[in-house]
């Protein structure tokens, strides 16, 4: 009896660790950046309805720590794993050229353009998985006033991940 016990009190201990069992594996995080980037691309690139404006697709190899609301934070930055860079490319690279990079203010000019003309340089947070799902901060710069950070809710369903709205406020300039 006492191991019996002692299996369901660390079963349950670890259900609690856990969070929601989902999201701890390196694929969820990969699909919820992936969903994330194609509603950025999509849907909320700044241009209103339409396809996506964009020639080519500059994509931030670490997370980027002013995605989400465009401000400095203490938020520490991390490369992005290897299946997460593929799940993002594989996105990303439907509508355009991928190249790979590791400093937006690299790819600047001094009048804020992305130095590859009619490229967007796209960003991708840390995301946070809860019970519903996870947040995922992102980030679109297209010019000094081409950009928007903003995070999306990203919920499991039907076995895929999808963006269901976006939470908190929205950074445009």
């Amino acid at each position: 009896m006492k191991r019996i016990f002692w299996i369901i009190a660390l079963l349950s201990i670890g259900a609690a660790c856990g969070g929601n069992g989902r999201g701890t594996e390196d694929g969820d995080t990969a699909a919820v950046l992936a969903a994330a980037v194609e509603q950025l691309i999509t849907v909320d690139h700044t241009f209103g309805v339409g396809p996506p404006p964009f020639s080519r697709y500059l994509l931030l190899e670490a997370t980027d720590p002013t995605a989400g609301s465009g401000d400095e934070s203490d938020a520490v930055s991390r490369n992005l794993t290897d299946s997460e860079r593929t799940a993002v490319e594989s996105v990303a690279s439907r509508f355009g050229p991928v190249q790979w990079i590791d400093d937006a203010e690299d790819h600047r000019t001094e009048d804020l353009l992305p130095v590859v003309e009619g490229a967007v340089i796209i960003g991708v947070g840390e995301p946070i998985f809860d019970r519903d799902g996870a947040l995922v901060p992102v980030s679109l710069w297209c010019g000094g006033l081409c950009g928007t950070w903003l995070t999306y809710r990203v919920e499991l369903g039907d076995g895929a991940w999808t963006v269901t709205g976006i939470e908190g406020p929205i950074a445009v300039s």
